[in-house]
Formats: structure tokens, sequence, C-alpha cells
């Protein structure tokens, strides 16, 4: 009665074009975590790091093209991988160990998310993803017919949310427009506090390029800053502003997974076609947002319609990069010799942490304290820099390895001690 080892994905078992996207997503993500680390507030508009008109441009292209689109591509991933693991275990005949799998290895996932997030960088998304993984369970035999009204009624709640902020600004606006016609010296303060609040929003704005002291100055001020950001010792444990959006992508990952396009794109009779049109309008719709969010910032949406339009930008774009990017792979490049993404997309988890480790080695103050110090444009050439160290690394170490070190890690503790007994 020997024991059969139930052991964790093969190198033959991967779905390569998940791997090539994982790999894309996994550098491009790196152009907006970078600007987490190198101003004091990176998604200003105005605020840092805006020396010249091409500052102003750098940052409009990299928001209208990657700002959330690959945090969008790495939770349809997610979704994906879901159904992925549950159907290969079920190929191993798992049975109902395959939850039991499944649940410690997300167990581990949010374990390793809260120590990253505590230790290295409080913008982490791994624990939130361990979260909605759990939330995943109950939708994994439900027909994909069933499973897109599921998507339909969970976007409900963030449109609900943009119509309520929306009717807000728009009772704020007219509450100004009726104080500024009532003579200033009839003027309660109440309608004076109404009127500066509504014209400091409106106010164009000038640039800061004064001095910022580094952030996380030591690596025990950092510690303490992260304990105070990072609320999962308080109960939080994930992002209240990102569960919706996180289960819908997620879901569509799995009704996607399901129609085969990963395996081949070609079981989709209008795949081009649907591909280029998911992209077109994300396109479209992420110029319209990024545009006024970048020019515009001083124009607060206070049009119903508008402000729908802006709710699922980067993910309706996301999506689009994934039915593009799977298509690509598939068609041109999946004999191509230099595999260097996939490698990357193999070495995800590694990789992700070791952007935020270099980052903050360059950006903070327990490490070369360049906080601050870089415009828009310049910031592109450290992406680039930490690109070469992802590549250089996931190079070298796959020379002599199967998966990266956090891979192994997780895998060792996911799979360790399940055994299955066979009766021969």
């Amino acid at each position: 009665m020997p024991d059969n080892q139930i052991k964790p994905t093969g190198s033959l078992d991967r779905i390569p074009s998940l791997d090539f996207l994982r790999g894309t997503a996994i550098l491009g993500i790196l152009f907006i975590n970078a600007e987490n680390f190198a101003y004091p507030d990176s998604w200003s508009p105005w605020k840092y790091g805006f020396e010249t008109p091409a500052d102003y441009s750098t940052r409009f292209w990299v928001y209208f093209l990657t700002q959330g689109k690959f945090y969008t591509m790495f939770a349809l991933l997610f979704g994906v991988g879901f159904m992925a693991f549950l159907y290969r275990l079920e190929k191993k005949n798992a049975g109902l160990k395959a939850l039991d799998i499944y649940a410690k290895r997300l167990l581990w996932l949010f374990v390793m998310g809260v120590a990253h997030a505590y230790f290295i960088w409080d913008g982490d998304v791994l624990y939130h993803y361990a979260i909605c993984g759990l939330l995943l369970i109950p939708f994994r035999s439900i027909r994909n017919k069933y499973l897109v009204l599921i998507v339909l009624f969970f976007a409900c709640f963030p449109l609900i949310k943009s119509y309520e902020l929306t009717t807000k600004r728009q009772k704020s606006k007219q509450e100004y427009l009726t104080a500024l016609r009532i003579v200033e010296s009839k003027r309660t303060k109440e309608e004076a506090v109404k009127i500066g609040s509504w014209e400091k929003i409106i106010e164009k704005k000038s640039p800061d390029t004064g001095y910022v002291a580094p952030k996380r100055p030591t690596y025990w001020e950092g510690l303490k800053e992260s304990y105070g950001h990072v609320k999962v010792h308080k109960g939080e444990f994930y992002y209240q502003s990102l569960i919706f959006s996180s289960l819908i992508v997620m879901i569509i990952g799995m009704i996607l997974y399901r129609t085969g396009i990963f395996l081949n794109y070609r079981v989709w009779k209008h795949y081009w076609l649907i591909g280029i049109s998911v992209l077109a309008i994300g396109l479209v719709i992420n110029y319209i947002r990024f545009y006024h969010w970048t020019y515009e910032y001083y124009k607060p949406v206070t049009n119903i319609w508008q402000g729908y339009l802006f709710t699922f930008p980067k993910e309706i774009l996301g999506i689009g990069y994934i039915l593009i990017v799977n298509g690509i792979y598939q068609k041109f490049l999946i004999n191509f010799r230099i595999k260097i993404i996939s490698k990357i997309g193999r070495t995800a988890l590694s990789n992700y942490i070791l952007q935020n480790i270099i980052l903050g080695l360059i950006f903070y103050g327990y490490g070369l304290a360049l906080f601050n110090r870089f415009s828009r444009v310049e910031l592109l050439g450290v992406v680039l820099f930490v690109w070469i160290i992802q590549i250089v690394f996931t190079w070298l170490w796959l020379k002599k390895h199967n998966q990266g070190p956090l891979e192994w890690i997780w895998r060792r503790l996911t799979y360790s001690s399940f055994i299955k007994k066979v009766v021969k």
C-alpha cells in the first residue's frame, strides 16, 4: 500500500499562454507601483514629479495605458488559475482534498501577502486576492450563463456608488451656485464654507517642486508606518473599495478559462473581432477618463452618464489586453526562442516581491533615499533598470531551478501534508 503524493503542477502541465500573460502583467504593473514608491502623492495629476510639459504627457500615457489594467490582468488570471488548479486536482482524483489543498494554498498566500504588506510594502494585494479566492469557491460549479448574471449583479454596486458620488458633487455645485448669488455681506458662515470648498476643487494648481524628506528614514520607522496603514491586525482582511471589481474580473477569468481560449483561441469563431472590439472600447473610455484625470482634474464629474462611463475603464481595457495578448502569443510567439517574459510569468510571485524590495531600496530612507527626486519622465528609466534586474535574476535562477524561490516555498507549504493512499 505505497504512498502516492499529490504533487504540484509540473512544467508539462502548465498552460504556456498563461505564463506569458503573467509575465506581461508583472512587467507592466511596475509602471504604477514605481510611482507609489517615488512620490508623496503618486495619484495626484499635478503635485509631484512635474517639471516640464513632457512630464504631464508621460503621466497621461502611463495612466492611460497601465493604471489598473495590469492589476485587472492579475485578478482575471487569478480566476483562471482558480479553475485550472481545481481542474488539475480533479484529473488526479484528489476528490474532496482538492478544496483542502486549494484552501491551504490560499492560507499561505494570505500569510505571505500580510508579511509583504507589513515588512516590505504596504500596498500589497496578495492577501486581498487570497480572501477573494475563498469567495470564489461557491461559484466553481455554477454554469457560465449564470456566472454572467452574477457578474452583472456585482457590477451594480460600483455603479450605485458612482451614482451616489456624482449626485453628491451635483448637490455641492448647486449649493455653491446658490450661495454665490447671495451678496457677500449677507452670506452665512456655512455658505462661505461651501463657496470656498467648491472653488478649491475647481482651482487649477501648480506642481509642488519643493524638497520632501524621504519616506521611511529607517527600516524601523517603515515598519511603524506599515503598521499604521495596513489594517489586517484590526480585522480588515481585504480592500473594501476593490472587492466587487476584483470578484467581477476573477469570475470573468473563470468563464474565459472554461471556454478554452487559453489553450486554443480559435475555439471562438470571431475571436479577433471580439478581442479588438473590447480593446478599442477600453482604449476610448480610458483615453477620456485619464485625459480628464490628467488635464481636467479641476472639472469635477457632475454628469451621471460620465460617472458611469468612468466606473469600469481599467477592467474593460485589462480584459482587452488579456484577449489580444493571448491571441498574439498563440498565433505568433509560442515558438519564439526568447521566452524571458514567460519565465518571468513562471516566477510571478518571486518577481512581484523582488520588484518592491528593489523599489524600497531605491526610494526609501533606509536605502538610497531617492524619494521625490525623479520627474515623471526620468522615472521611466528606473522602471527599465528594475526590468533588467528582474530579467537577469529570472534567467540565472531558472538555469538551475524549475521554479522561483517563493513559488517553491509556497508549493512546499501547500502540498507537504497531503498524501494520497493508493491500494494496488
